[in-house]
């Protein structure tokens, strides 16, 4: 088993206060995290569940950091709305960019991809998800904690592109 970190897809973003913050999608020996740091460790929020969903999450969070704008659905918290038909939070964009003066033709032009982090029914389980692909499932958050602080640097590297409201 190699000991080698590989690295699947990384970013970095600004939090409120000026704290700097990264997050990566990491393979090693076969396993597979969503990595977050905003000092000088880093800290497993989320593991994969195999490769694929791993390349699944890295391609999403890359794809929503490329594209102008995006819809986001939720509150602040991974528990936001759980008693809902849709907890969570969940993050849209068009699969490319159209231009429309109509924001719901640009967001969702000839398609959209879709990433959404939400709780189980009895709130024990905290998922990533990619709902526009099967196996939908793609990773586990690892704490209610650990999903906030994936939501919240989302939010800080999106800025202000969302339509949608908190």
């Amino acid at each position: 088993m190699s000991t080698q970190i590989e690295i699947l897809g990384r970013w970095t973003t600004t939090l409120p206060g000026d704290v700097a913050a990264r997050l990566a999608v990491a393979a090693q020996g076969g396993e597979y995290a969503v990595l977050y740091s905003d000092s000088d460790t880093w800290d497993a929020l989320a593991f994969a569940y195999d490769e694929k969903s791993a390349l699944r999450a890295a391609t999403l969070i890359a794809h929503l950091a490329a594209m102008p704008e995006h819809l986001r659905i939720g509150g602040d918290s991974i528990l936001a709305g759980a008693d809902t038909d849709h907890p969570g939070v969940e993050w849209i964009a068009p699969t490319e960019v159209v231009d429309d003066p109509d924001p719901a033709v640009r967001l969702t032009g000839p398609g959209t991809r879709r990433l959404w982090a939400l709780p189980s029914t009895d709130g024990e389980v905290l998922g990533l998800l990619n709902p526009d692909e099967e196996p939908r499932d793609i990773a586990e958050f690892v704490s209610t904690s650990a999903a906030d602080a994936f939501i919240a640097f989302l939010d800080a590297m999106l800025g202000d592109r969302a339509y949608g409201e908190k």
